[in-house]
């Protein structure tokens, strides 16, 4: 009986030397590449891939509840907008890339959840928040939200496959970014990622260049239309200042959403909340050296954002259109300016 279980003990010995190794091979390279950061959420590291921000944020915000009192929402197009100039807030830029109301509203409801004191919510809405399913989010590492039902063991399993570790080290291993530290330091103090410095070079043949030719239309606004009508519902009752506003799309860029039905939204929105309106022709949209690229605009543009909407004097910018304040009284006079500044039937 002893050589038996003398034996058997040899043979799980043996078994446990060949399966150990084994499982580390698989387990050690997702946990310690982690191309998307999630298993470095606290000390996320530049390493050429873009992280899945709309988790790390969400968790930094739970880990620090009583650091912030105030968000701002939206895809990176909001991603160079210096939130923390506002006055009297301490808020939070928590854009993330193809940021869009449904996981917005999951944060929020997350953040509450958790007894995250909110005093006010700022959204950013654009075509990409009304032209993105949200269901296409579940399997991408880069996209995928935070697990707001709990189930981290679901979320943590799509970072475990090979596959994700393979398909990045090319990126990883030619990444040469610098200046590591201040770029994380501004990830969790301000969330921003685009500095006033920041210049790509972005120059257009001309103002009203677009940047891809297509005929898309955008099907998933209805969606977005119910989630921001939700969270409007929630900032109520939960005593939350809530403000929306549009991105200023560079002309070339803001034609091209026309196309696919943009106004369409803009137009549908005004009956869910008011908003201000930034997604208009003028001086600021025309002139490209406001613009990282046709998507994203400058810091100094994110400037002119808030000192319209923060501004006493609403009148200011009314001549360019550039903030007007849209509600259903007058969207259909604003509207009517915009389809008129495109050469449009009313």
């Amino acid at each position: 009986m002893e050589g038996q279980n003398m034996t058997k003990r040899l043979f799980f010995t043996k078994l446990a030397a060949l399966f150990i190794p084994l499982a580390l091979a698989f387990i050690l390279p997702p946990l310690l590449v982690d191309p998307f950061n999630v298993f470095h959420r606290k000390a996320v590291r530049r390493n050429g891939v873009t992280p899945n921000e709309n988790f790390i944020k969400t968790s930094y915000i739970l880990d620090n509840k009583d650091k912030f009192d105030s968000f701002a929402f939206g895809s990176s197009r909001m991603g160079a907008l210096h939130v923390e100039n506002i006055e009297g807030y301490r808020t939070y830029n928590m854009n993330y890339s193809f940021g869009i109301p449904q996981e917005h509203l999951d944060n929020i409801r997350t953040f509450l959840q958790a007894g995250v004191k909110i005093r006010m919510i700022l959204i950013n809405i654009d075509e990409v928040c009304c032209a993105i399913d949200w269901k296409w989010h579940a399997d991408d590492p880069m996209h995928r939200p935070y697990p707001a039902d709990g189930d981290f063991l679901s979320f943590y399993s799509l970072y475990m496959k090979p596959e994700i570790v393979l398909q990045s080290l090319p990126i990883i291993m030619k990444n040469k970014q610098d200046d590591e530290a201040e770029w994380r330091r501004n990830f969790y103090e301000t969330g921003w990622w685009a500095g006033y410095d920041l210049d790509t070079g972005f120059k257009p043949v001309n103002a009203d260049d677009d940047p891809v030719d297509t005929d898309q239309q955008y099907y998933f606004y209805f969606d977005a239309l119910n989630a921001l009508k939700e969270i409007a519902s929630l900032c109520e009752e939960n005593g939350i200042k809530l403000i929306v506003f549009s991105s200023p799309l560079f002309s070339g860029q803001y034609r091209l959403s026309v196309r696919a039905g943009y106004l369409d939204f803009l137009e549908r929105l005004a009956s869910v909340t008011p908003y201000y309106n930034f997604s208009c022709i003028n001086a600021i949209t025309t002139d490209s050296s406001n613009y990282l690229d046709p998507s994203h605009y400058k810091a100094q543009v994110g400037d002119m954002i808030l000192d319209r909407i923060f501004c006493e004097d609403k009148s200011a910018h009314k001549a360019d259109m550039f903030g007007e304040y849209v509600n259903a009284d007058n969207v259909g006079q604003v509207l009517a300016a915009l389809r008129e500044q495109l050469g449009m039937q009313p």
